[in-house]
């Protein structure tokens, strides 16, 4: 599990170590710097899934795509250099970069790469490619390459996501990574498909139903955010194509477009979350999107017991209810406080991100100007308190 992302001299940031944890939140204003915390990652896992192999790291791909060295570099700098990198409790890597020119090219070159363990004391630093310095050998430490496979197989699911699709496609790799439903989403109906040879953790299964059957999972966590929500899949024969249908109770069964949007942003949050094996990262932008305040509570709640499981969730939201959804998570014992990190990012440049700690209650230390208070002063403006 990532204990601390590190980025240095990275777009609206001088240095920043942020801690996470199993379940992560990163909340706050636009533009204060949540997607570029998490382009870290992005990034890193980005170049690694492209071979890793060269001496250089591409800015623009299918996880990541941010222009020019100019565009990543924070304005006021003087040095066309950055530092990326991750660290757990074994093991910290750093890529350092740097860029010949600020306007020009689509990446940027691989300076030195540093890796740090606590328990060998060892301090590895060298010129090198991406992972040249990550071989299957003694002089590397294996924690290192665990926590690179790590990074590779991060599975991201954007804020933009196939909403009212006919088919979808199945990936075309052929070993793909394990429940990476798409940046839209657009694999989950083939993993949905696959799902049927699988079982669900125990630790996944809704509350009501302890069933390992995938289906029935995936359809009692549906019905949870959509009362009577069913989801089915149906391959379309002699080509890679897949058809996603719904239906709300027992009605017949219905192409997106005649269920609407919610549903179907949600089934991919739902298949990555009871697919994806322990340990990997999952990082959803915007899981509340086009969902009711109800559905959007339900699915902090999952997504907390997703990572009491063991996959690492990290989450970008504006949703106060998936706040809340989490708090109720900690509340029923669905997941501990220790395993829960809430972020704050506030724009203010001599305090850019605040951490308010959680308890097992799911109360909240601090209530920064900013944090999920704007029903609050609404609510006084509109009683003529304020």
């Amino acid at each position: 599990m990532i204990k601390t992302i590190h980025l240095e001299n990275f777009k609206c940031f001088d240095a920043l170590s942020l801690p996470c944890a199993p379940l992560t939140l990163l909340t706050g204003f636009n533009g204060a710097g949540k997607s570029t915390t998490l382009q870290t990652l992005l990034l890193l896992a980005q170049s690694l899934r492209a071979g890793g192999r060269t001496p250089e790291i591409p800015l623009n791909g299918i996880l990541a795509c941010l222009g020019s060295p100019g565009e990543i570099l924070k304005e006021q700098s003087q040095t066309n250099n950055l530092k990326l990198g991750v660290e757990n409790d074994q093991v910290k890597l750093l890529w350092q970069l740097q860029a010949e020119n600020r306007s020009e090219g689509r990446s940027m070159r691989i300076q030195q790469t540093m890796i740090e363990t606590a328990q060998d004391n060892l301090n590895f630093r060298q010129d090198s490619k991406m992972l040249d310095l990550l071989p299957e050998s003694d002089s590397v430490p294996q924690v290192a390459q665990l926590l690179v496979n790590s990074l590779r197989e991060i599975i991201f699911l954007s804020a933009t996501r196939l909403g009212t699709a006919e088919v979808f496609p199945s990936p075309e790799e052929a070993k793909p990574i394990q429940a990476n439903v798409g940046l839209q989403g657009e694999f989950a109906p083939w993993w949905f498909l696959q799902s049927d040879l699988e079982s669900i953790d125990i630790k996944r299964c809704h509350p009501s139903n302890s069933s390992p059957i995938p289906r029935t999972q995936f359809n009692t966590w549906a019905n949870e955010l959509f009362p009577g929500a069913q989801f089915n899949v149906q391959a379309i024969p002699q080509t890679t194509l897949n058809r996603l249908e719904l239906r709300i109770g027992n009605t017949e069964w219905r192409r997106p477009t005649n269920i609407g949007y919610g549903l179907t942003y949600a089934f991919p949050i739902l298949v990555a979350g009871l697919l994806a094996k322990p340990g990997q990262i999952l990082i959803i932008d915007s899981p509340e999107a086009h969902l009711h305040p109800q559905g959007q509570s339900y699915i902090g709640r999952f997504l907390a017991k997703v990572a009491a499981a063991g996959v690492q969730v990290m989450i970008e939201t504006h949703s106060d209810h998936v706040l809340n959804g989490v708090r109720l998570a900690l509340s029923d014992n669905f997941i501990a406080p220790e395993q829960v990190a809430v972020h704050f990012f506030s724009k203010h440049p001599d305090c850019p991100v605040i951490s308010p700690q959680i308890d097992k209650e799911g109360n909240l230390s601090e209530w920064p100007e900013g944090f999920f208070d704007q029903a609050e002063k609404d609510m006084a403006h509109l009683v003529g308190w304020g």
